[in-house]
């Protein structure tokens, strides 16, 4: 069974960042320097939010709100600069839609980035009560699956025991190309009453990874290999090995290969990220973030 920590709009989490989330580049480092000294602090850095229109602007601003919703966010607030092109109170107002508070603090509305910095990190660090563990099973979970296709049929075993789990599962399925289950857009989470569903892996790794958490997965498991390490700011990856001929050159920074272990040891890891331990790219401090773009920035 799984600790996890209840969400104020009904979901659970298995981590408790405090993030300050920048809606434009031009925040991005006040919200950096603002969690620096806050305990379990976490921003994204990303080069979009200002001059972008039509529907990469769109993208932009949904993937922000899926990443300051996520239930493995204790709190949130967004940090925007005040003249953007996607403004802070829009991506505010999308994560309040999803049952979660937060606020927009804006740096020409503060007084400069000094005070912006301060004013966001009292925000994040103000006391509130402890955080209520909930004992759960796999039902309640959403989990990724990143570049899963080159898996094999030890993969396919894996999928089958997280479905008999009751694991609601989102696959980031290579562009021309379909998966199981409700067709999403990049970073759209699965319906409510949807088990699971795919999404196009869209814009490299990062932007892929980035897509599977803004959707609401919980973690993501993924292919390890020379072109695929690292995690995810907001939710563990855990990188599995299955070319045996990369053992010796990839020996620590896997959290293993496919087939070392038979499924239901597997889903005894997966448990145990969740409850606590730390995947590989977590303790390496891999994080990747990108949003994946549609049009040309102007």
């Amino acid at each position: 069974m799984i600790q996890a920590y209840s969400v104020e709009n009904g979901q659970v989490g298995i981590r408790r960042w405090r993030l300050a989330l920048p809606s434009v580049v031009c925040s991005t480092q006040a919200a950096k320097r603002a969690v620096e000294s806050v305990v379990r602090g976490k921003t994204v850095e990303h080069p979009l939010g200002c001059a972008q229109v039509g529907s990469d602007k769109e993208q932009t601003r949904n993937t922000l709100i899926g990443i300051g919703a996520h239930p493995n966010v204790e709190r949130v607030v967004v940090v925007g600069l005040g003249c953007e092109g996607g403004p802070a109170q829009e991506v505010a107002e999308g994560i309040r839609q999803r049952g979660r508070s937060t606020q927009a603090i804006l740096i020409q509305a503060t007084g400069g980035m000094q005070k912006t910095e301060a004013k966001v990190r009292e925000a994040l660090e103000a006391p509130e009560p402890s955080a209520q563990r909930i004992t759960v099973g796999m039902d309640r979970l959403v989990i990724g699956l990143a570049s899963w296709e080159a898996m094999g049929g030890p993969g396919q075993h894996l999928v089958d025991a997280l479905r008999q789990a009751g694991a609601r599962l989102i696959w980031a399925v290579p562009e021309g190309h379909e998966g199981p289950g409700q067709a999403l857009a990049y970073a759209e989470p699965l319906d409510e009453g949807s088990h699971e569903g795919w999404m196009p892996a869209i814009g490299g790794e990062a932007a892929s990874l980035t897509g599977l958490v803004a959707g609401g997965c919980h973690l993501v498991l993924a292919l390890g290999d020379l072109q695929h390490l690292g995690g995810h700011p907001i939710a563990p990856v855990i990188r599995l090995g299955v070319d045996p001929a990369l053992r010796s050159i990839l020996t620590d920074d896997l959290d293993g290969w496919i087939d070392d272990r038979r499924p239901e040891q597997w889903l005894d890891y997966v448990e145990a990220v969740c409850n606590g331990t730390e995947a590989v790219s977590e303790q390496f401090g891999g994080d990747m973030f990108a949003i994946a773009r549609l049009g040309p920035t102007l």
